[in-house]
């Protein structure tokens, strides 16, 4: 029996585009170590998670004001309850929720908004935003390190590969803390940033309030737009790839901006009782043209790794034969596209012999 032939599928739209539409208040975003979209929502009071297939899974609620969220190492998820100014504990296997810590509120202005995360040593960045000061803090958070100051209301925060800080100051600052003794710059005024991250290549990208864009600050300074005309652009995070999302607030959505590729949902065919055939969905940005390799991780006894190519060019790579031995009657695959630098994995359930 012949495979079944793989149709190509469009390049990927330019611009922002909508993944999920219709919440009450989307706010903060990340992604989990399976490469799953978290969010806030302020006005349900939730943190919950987008699923490959598009679904949504609620993991936490009750949360008043929920805001920025971490994930830790061991998969718990560390987040911002702005209204009471504390950090919360979420287990998403059980849907918990306890309390992380809790931090003194001097002046009665809004609590904790973002959370940063310093991926060599897992210790926690806490923009401490109703105080104006920056704290570091272990993964247990057992104490807790002024590591900045000065600050109108700090945000946002991420860390670079060399352990610099950068902190997004809503006066107007991105803030850099740096070095041993420690030394605080301002590397770049915008208007109301809200988030800061720093890409693969060391530029950051910030959302700004104040005028409803998001940008790159290149480490020479410079400033350019990557989106513009966003309704309250109040989260951002990139996924494993590079790719860009973004959420606006005021229209209850969460966007994608592709910026390398995408996986889209595989297709998935049974052809006889010891092969299957997937047809991955692979999207590329314009201009985007890096070769990407292909290949099936599996440990499931019985199914065997195989491995094909995508040329610099085309958005799919055809059919990928799996042969199964007749006494395995499902299983498990992880699809992993690659560019030798970006990553992203999607996983796929293989049908039952009938």
């Amino acid at each position: 029996m012949p495979l079944p032939t793989c149709a190509a599928g469009p390049a990927a739209p330019a611009g922002a585009q909508p993944i999920l539409t219709g919440l009450p208040a989307p706010d903060d975003l990340a992604f989990d170590a399976q490469g799953r979209l978290l969010f806030s929502d302020i006005q349900a009071g939730t943190v919950s998670r987008r699923e490959p297939d598009g679904s949504v899974q609620t993991l936490a609620r009750g949360i008043r004001n929920p805001e920025g969220i971490v994930v830790q190492a061991d998969g718990t998820l560390l987040v911002a309850e702005q209204l009471l100014n504390r950090v919360d504990v979420v287990d998403p296997q059980t849907h918990t929720v306890g309390s992380w810590r809790v931090f003194p509120n001097r002046t009665g202005r809004d609590g904790i908004d973002g959370l940063g995360l310093d991926r060599a040593t897992h210790d926690v960045v806490l923009p401490d935003s109703p105080n104006g000061v920056v704290w570091r803090l272990p993964s247990d958070g057992s104490r807790a390190t002024q590591i900045g100051q000065g600050m109108v209301r700090p945000v946002g925060a991420d860390v670079d590969v060399r352990g610099n800080v950068f902190v997004a100051d809503e006066g107007g600052a991105i803030w850099k803390i740096a070095g041993s003794p420690r030394t605080q710059m301002r590397v770049a005024s915008l208007r109301i940033p809200d988030d800061v991250l720093v890409d693969r290549n060391g530029a950051l990208i910030v959302n700004t309030l104040g005028d409803g864009m998001v940008h790159l600050v290149g480490a020479d300074g410079s400033i350019t737009s990557l989106l513009s005309g966003l309704r309250n652009p109040q989260g951002i995070a990139l996924d494993s790839a590079g790719n860009l999302f973004v959420t606006e607030f005021d229209a209850g959505r969460i966007d994608q901006l592709v910026r390398a590729f995408v996986l889209g949902p595989a297709s998935v065919t049974r052809v006889d009782s010891t092969t299957v055939t997937i047809c991955p969905s692979v999207r590329r940005a314009a201009g985007y043209a890096l070769p990407l390799a292909v290949s099936l991780a599996d440990s499931h006894r019985g199914l065997q790794t195989v491995i094909a190519s995508l040329p610099a060019a085309g958005d799919t790579s055809g059919s990928i034969a799996i042969h199964i031995d007749p006494a395995d009657h499902s299983g498990v695959v992880d699809l992993r596209v690659s560019d030798g630098d970006r990553m992203l994995v999607q996983h796929i359930a293989l049908p039952p012999t009938s």
